[in-house]
């Protein structure tokens, strides 16, 4: 295999499928990308491509300035956890205010290099104004697929002042996402953020480079992550790999996988030991961001969970309650304002630093993943 080669391969039956962007399209099983997981010399460009010899090679590589987000230490949450050290990757000041941005930055360059006629996705908001604006910046036409009920919220409204195309269906997200894979038969490029693009995980890699180099070369001891099918943890946890098989840290953090009470297939799967997914039946939740019952494509969902138990990590939920009672931790002790989803590592941090799963000599990372702004 050349060192710059990337391959999709099947999970199901093993097909490898060079020149494909979703899944396999022999028997329909989720693809995974075959490739060199190599610790690259950063460039002296700027964000996501400093570390283009650790992505997909691409010929045009769009950009707004995504990645490179700053590391915040959070002495006062650090006091209120009795947790050591307690840092904050700020990723809602990527350019559309979310960490989607670094996956589409390498979609859509990807879309670029393929000559699709578009993109298309299913989003409940980030993911809608990523794609939009990433899209316009290439000169793509952008279509998203949204639930019916979510069609009028800020987050879609602001993908269309981009100039995307936005089309409600009946259901909840997964339904959005059986409507968006639809398109892709008319070559459409699939910019939804499950697992369904084997590409779009390997661009959070970065995010495991960036802590690599923020932290001076040391490594927490546990990171937490909001997730709905999981991407960002995986992607991470594959840049934390790569370092450990390179011998630059010692070992790979604990991965925890946050969900919420009212939406939580990979946690219910966590607590029975199982191998396999079951699809949730989502009820209402201030975290719609990571609310993905993974129906249709439960086999993506256990991406994540190798990924957390091959890191000895957990996956955990949190309620509500006390998500809105993180938001409001993260906005008056820190000035850190993000939406609900984003806040939710710091509910499952105070819940597992009370219990006396995470130590109180402990370093933790926390992702926010998305702005409050856009709520």
């Amino acid at each position: 295999m050349s060192p710059r080669e990337w391959t999709p391969v099947c999970r199901a039956c093993g097909a490898r499928n060079p020149g494909t962007w979703s899944r396999c399209p022999g028997c329909g099983g989720v693809q995974v990308l075959e490739g060199p997981r190599t610790v690259p010399t950063p460039s002296g460009a700027g964000g996501l491509w400093r570390f283009r010899d650790a992505l997909p090679p691409v010929r045009h590589e769009i950009t707004m300035g995504e990645g490179g987000t700053p590391l915040v230490r959070c002495e006062r949450l650090a006091a209120r956890t009795e947790v050591a050290q307690v840092l904050v990757k700020n990723e809602t000041v990527n350019p559309t205010l979310s960490f989607k941005d670094r996956a589409m930055a390498l979609g859509v360059s990807l879309a670029r290099d393929a000559d699709t006629p578009g993109v298309v996705a299913a989003s409940t908001g980030n993911t809608a104004v990523s794609a939009a604006a990433y899209a316009a910046r290439a000169g793509l036409p952008c279509r998203l697929y949204c639930a019916a009920g979510a069609a009028g919220s800020a987050k879609l409204r602001t993908a269309q002042a981009y100039g995307a195309g936005v089309e409600p269906v009946d259901g909840d997200f997964s339904s959005a996402h059986a409507a968006a894979a639809e398109l892709e038969a008319e070559g459409w490029f699939p910019l939804t953020t499950t697992f369904r693009n084997p590409y779009l995980a390997e661009a959070h890699r970065t995010v495991a480079l960036e802590l690599f180099e923020q932290t001076g070369g040391s490594v927490p001891d546990w990171v937490l992550v909001p997730v709905g099918a999981g991407p960002l943890l995986v992607g991470a946890y594959e840049g934390f790999r790569a370092l450990a098989d390179a011998g630059r840290i010692p070992r790979v953090p604990r991965m925890v996988a946050v969900q919420v009470d009212a939406c939580a297939p990979l946690v219910d799967a966590w607590r029975t030991n199982a191998a396999t997914v079951t699809a949730a039946n989502p009820r209402p939740t201030v975290a719609g961001a990571i609310a993905d019952p993974l129906r249709g494509y439960e086999d993506e969902g256990v991406l994540t969970l190798e990924a957390v138990r091959e890191s000895n990590g957990l996956a955990v939920s949190v309620p509500d309650e006390a998500v809105l009672a993180a938001v409001d931790d993260l906005a008056r002790h820190e000035g850190l304002l993000v939406e609900p989803a984003g806040a939710a590592p710091l509910a499952a941090l105070a819940a597992l630093a009370a219990d006396g799963t995470v130590a109180p000599d402990a370093r933790v990372v926390l992702l926010a993943t998305g702005h409050g702004a856009k709520e």
